[in-house]
């Protein structure tokens, strides 16, 4: 029989921190995080529980990873735990004003222990000394359990790391939050709030699994709340777990942290999947966590691959930034970024991150192969992504491997995916956009521009420009004697270059009024309109054949 991936259970707060068990957030996963957006919303639902004695409210699902049943450390789920915490103490706070206020002290404080023993912490029965619940990582365990957990706050935050902040920003918030409930002049008012709401009315999932692969695999089931923002701390946590001595952990944590910094916390799992891929055989996202573990089995390794990955985040960052420094004496370079961007593809990144480590000088040459390739695939084919990731990844490796020394090499390898000349013809003739759409729009400027400048000779900037999107035949033409489908008005052949002034002029007239306005403007594509005697579905279609051909030979492989 297969063991089961993970054991699963409904259960209310009480259950979950109201029991002997210890929670522990794994050294190096992220910090508190909550701001006052989720302590409001938090609180929002809490008052909903409040006026309606039989609803509960489903807080999501707390992933815990244990080896023993007792010690469970908290894979996904910290920033609730922590927040009802703190919360917790919060009520705990107005039972220890109450106190101060000698109002009914004994009860009140008989009253504190029991729930700082089901909630808190409680005294080990075998060791008989202190033992904390949640147990936080490195960064914030001294300020909950010396300060919060006392019912105290520093005097100065603003010299604390950020999650401290956040972390005495939500004590604060909601002790005032519970003292406008009238909470703060009763002490059976508060156990009866703690009681009859947070303890029984806040209800999780809790999925219990017995190692991190495991975890991963339950992310990648669930897919809730976006696997990238969990996968990170997954590598992080295991790669770390390899490390065993102090030493080496104090020296690598700050290169992890600039890696992660320079690639963003939620885009390093896609960037660790394309910088293997541009090394060894394509991983899919899926496998992502189990490729590392596989492949990064100890310490030297993980000390080689952090050095590797150094490397390639400053590179893997800049082929989403035209501005950056790297490119700064390239305009070229420059200009094709810009268009991958616009083009809204990422498979290319393998061959591009191999390219620029193996074959430097060839860059941009490789550039130009990319750009051809993802137009014609991506934009204008929209064809299948993962086989040209597939065909993109196979380069890299030989790339990568030295078996690949030319850009013809590497557009010869590429030929399989290429659309050829009559396909991309055939396929540019007859394709639409909905300019509503800001990328839409960006796109045909893009296209309009491209050709104007390589049929008149003209040098256009293709971003930075002014140029308007005018719909020959309108959008909204109000002679009903007169129809045209939507598709074709959508067509790019319907579709023209105009200043902006020119174009409020045009508005919705006929196309016999608007000839004379297309004279005025600078784009010679649209001043040629003007010796068309009619503009008709036949026309548009011509004109988007036309297009087509000189398209063709723009966005085409360079050898």
């Amino acid at each position: 029989m297969l063991k089961p991936l993970f054991d699963t259970k409904t259960l209310a707060f009480s259950e979950l921190l109201g029991n002997s068990k210890i929670y522990k957030v794994p050294r190096f996963q992220r910090s508190y995080s909550w701001d006052e957006s989720n302590w409001e919303d938090l609180w929002l639902d809490i008052e909903a529980l409040k006026n309606d004695v039989e609803s509960t409210h489903y807080l999501g699902t707390i992933v815990l990873q244990t080896e023993d049943s007792k010690n469970f450390t908290i894979i996904d789920g910290q920033q609730r735990m922590v927040t009802l915490s703190i919360l917790i103490l919060a009520c705990l706070k107005l039972l220890d004003e109450l106190i101060n206020q000698k109002i009914e002290p004994e009860k009140n404080k008989e009253r504190k222990e029991i729930f700082i023993n089901q909630y808190i912490g409680f005294k080990d029965p075998k060791a008989l000394t202190y033992q904390s619940k949640l147990i936080l990582n490195d960064l914030d365990r001294d300020l909950y359990s010396s300060y919060l957990v006392q019912l105290n706050t520093p005097l100065n935050i603003s010299k604390l790391p950020v999650s401290n902040q956040l972390m005495v920003r939500a004590f604060q918030y909601f002790v005032e939050k519970l003292k406008t409930m009238n909470l703060a002049k009763n002490g059976e008012d508060i156990v009866d709030f703690i009681e009859s709401i947070l303890s029984n009315k806040l209800i999780f999932i809790q999925i219990v699994v017995d190692d991190s692969l495991s975890a991963y695999t339950v992310f990648e089931t669930l897919n809730a709340r976006g696997v990238e923002l969990t996968t990170t701390d997954l590598i992080k946590n295991y790669l770390f777990s390899l490390l065993d001595s102090e030493i080496d952990i104090n020296n690598l944590h700050p290169r992890w942290n600039k890696i992660v910094d320079t690639v963003s916390y939620r885009r390093f799992p896609v960037f660790l999947r394309y910088f293997f891929n541009s090394q060894q055989r394509m991983i899919r996202t899926e496998r992502l966590f189990k490729e590392i573990k596989a492949r990064i089995p100890s310490k030297d390794q993980v000390f080689n691959l952090l050095s590797e990955l150094e490397r390639y985040a400053d590179i893997y960052v800049a082929l989403d930034d035209p501005d950056n420094e790297l490119w700064h004496n390239n305009k070229n370079v420059r200009t094709m970024i810009n268009e991958l961007l616009l083009f809204d593809a990422q498979q290319y990144k393998s061959l591009l991150l191999s390219v620029y480590f193996k074959m430097g000088q060839y860059f941009e040459d490789a550039l130009r192969i990319v750009r051809a390739l993802t137009f014609r695939y991506n934009v204008i084919g929209k064809l299948n992504p993962n086989r040209l990731e597939e065909a993109y990844n196979n380069v890299a490796i030989k790339v990568y491997n030295g078996e690949i020394l030319t850009p013809q090499a590497i557009q010869q390898e590429l030929n399989n995916v290429y659309i050829d000349d009559e396909i991309f013809k055939n396929s540019f003739s007859t394709i639409y956009f909905n300019t509503d759409k800001q990328r839409d729009k960006k796109l045909v400027r893009y296209i309009l521009l491209s050709i104007e400048n390589k049929n008149f000779h003209k040098d256009y900037h293709l971003f930075d420009t002014n140029a308007t999107i005018e719909h020959i035949f309108p959008e909204n033409y109000d002679n009903t004697a007169e129809k045209m489908s939507e598709v074709l008005i959508s067509r790019l052949g319907n579709l023209a270059l105009l200043e902006a002034s020119l174009n409020r002029e045009c508005s919705n007239k006929s196309f016999n009024e608007k000839k004379e306005i297309y004279l005025k403007s600078q784009y010679e594509m649209t001043r040629k309109l003007a010796e068309k005697t009619e503009w008709n579905a036949d026309e548009i279609k011509n004109r988007q054949e036309q297009l087509a051909r000189i398209a063709t030979s723009i966005w085409r492989f360079p050898y």
